[in-house]
């Protein structure tokens, strides 16, 4: 208690300050922060200022102007100056520059039909079915169903929007996206396009990048065109389709035959073909994917328009093919690829079926070459394919077919088989490369073990059903079949 009288006569404050807990009413000390209190500022009679103002208030001072007008417009900008005015002009200039390309890109695809990314009827179809964007989509890619991510739907999306003058901002809005493509879609159709020369449609194929894009492509050129197609279509798509062909021909080879299916079934819907050259080019990917009942679709549709006898590319494409198949029995790395069923739809393929009638086959298209005397300049392909088509039989286990065509081979009937070595009394020697090839088949030629002997005197027909029922039979255990070439 003294202490505290003599702290306040000496006008000290308090070391500790007394407090009390409210919920258990002890009392405890805690430390004086602030043990004296803060002095305020001396209060002056004068003031400071700086020089720049004092040279201000000098009329003669070498800083200070008269004042013009200029300096009040200056200073009303200044002190005027509105942020929200100056972000809506920032924003409506920014829609200025947004309408002026939206309207220069919808311009420059309404006047170029041949545009990959303009947009079409199925675009606006697949907007209105799009699905939600954290969904995933299902895509066709390598030959097998697979998911694709959202983001490269988005991506698609974006260059159609890009390409036809639709600003981003649709992208989020489903029904604002498909809004603008009915728009869009509206004005194409209303105004008459230029027409497409033969010349322009080649380049156009030409520079394309990538298959959706060569797809796209041909799909707005048949839009365009209902009624008048180029005669070289079938040609100029083909040779863009080999392009992307040879780069990836694993990964390419069932999106590339898909996109011909595709087009081949648009043309005959409004009576029109597919064309010999695509017809020959869906034949060797079919072949490369080990298809023989699409080879032989396509065989049939070039046989419509007569392109495997008429063409010299038709007849290469036909030795390629043989030569695809070959390849499938010769490597080791896929062993399975033709299995029973494969195996009756490549000899289908080759020799045809019993019960139709003059059927589109590999042999027929071969023999009626070999026998025109008018197409002597394609006898050696023809010679080619033939060979190719008796080793395949070898490597069928076609024993029966194998020595009916030796037959006729040998007999001198097989046209243009016959080795005549420049000389007219040469007589009917058989061509010595042929003969190897009947060699070869031979030597590849095994047959089940409980085949009976052949009969005699066996037609073709009936050559073929022997055949058949043999491959059926395959699965037992096999033996080496000999045939003799005489």
């Amino acid at each position: 208690m003294f202490r505290q009288v003599a702290s306040k006569l000496i006008g000290q404050p308090k070391m500790f300050i007394q407090k009390t807990d409210h919920k258990s009413g002890e009392i405890y000390y805690v430390l004086n922060k602030w043990p004296t209190a803060p002095k305020p500022p001396a209060e002056d009679e004068y003031f400071q200022a700086n020089d720049l103002l004092l040279d201000l208030d000098s009329m003669f001072s070498e800083h200070v102007r008269p004042a013009t007008e200029e300096d009040d417009i200056q200073a009303l900008k200044l002190w005027t100056r509105d942020r929200k005015k100056n972000k809506i002009h920032g924003n409506l200039s920014q829609l200025k520059k947004m309408l002026d390309v939206s309207r220069s890109r919808a311009f420059e695809a309404r006047s170029r039909p041949l545009n990959s990314w303009r947009l079409g009827n199925c675009d606006v179809f697949s907007a209105a079915l799009r699905a939600p964007s954290q969904a995933p989509l299902i895509g066709y890619s390598q030959g097998a169903i697979s998911t694709s991510t959202a983001e490269t739907r988005h991506s698609l999306l974006h260059l159609l929007c890009s390409n036809n003058g639709i600003e981003e901002q649709a992208l989020e809005d489903d029904s604002l996206l498909l809004q603008r493509f009915q728009s869009r879609l509206s004005s194409f159709k209303s105004e008459q396009g230029p027409k497409v020369s033969a010349s322009q449609l080649s380049e156009a194929l030409r520079s394309q990048d990538s298959l959706t894009s060569l797809r796209r492509l041909v799909s707005q050129y048949l839009s365009c065109n209902p009624n008048d197609l180029q005669p070289d279509l079938s040609l100029n798509v083909r040779d863009a389709c080999e392009s992307f062909w040879q780069r990836n021909l694993q990964q390419s080879t069932h999106d590339l035959l898909t996109f011909v299916g595709n087009l081949g079934q648009r043309l005959s819907a409004r009576e029109d073909h597919l064309g010999g050259p695509l017809c020959g080019f869906g034949m060797k990917l079919s072949a490369e994917i080990c298809h023989p009942t699409i080879s032989r679709q396509y065989l049939n549709m070039g046989s419509e328009i007569n392109h495997w006898s008429s063409s010299d590319q038709g007849l290469r494409d036909i030795v390629q093919v043989l030569g695809t198949y070959m390849r499938h029995f010769v490597t080791n790395s896929e062993p399975n690829k033709l299995d029973v069923k494969g195996r009756k739809a490549l000899l289908k393929l080759l020799v045809g079926e019993v019960d139709q009638e003059d059927p589109p086959t590999i042999r027929s298209v071969i023999l009626d070459l070999l026998q025109d005397k008018s197409r002597e300049d394609m006898t050696q392909k023809a010679l080619d394919a033939y060979r190719a088509y008796i080793v395949l039989l070898g490597h069928l286990g076609a024993a029966a077919l194998l020595e009916h065509e030796m037959q006729l081979f040998v007999a001198g009937e097989i046209e243009g088989s016959k080795d005549t070595g420049g000389l007219k009394n040469s007589g009917h020697q058989p061509d010595a490369t042929v003969a190897e090839a009947f060699q070869v088949a031979i030597d590849n030629l095994v047959v089940p073990l409980d085949e009976p002997a052949l009969p005699a005197n066996l037609d073709f027909a009936g050559c073929v059903k022997l055949d058949r029922r043999a491959i059926i039979r395959s699965k037992t255990p096999r033996t080496e079949y000999k045939i003799n070439i005489e």
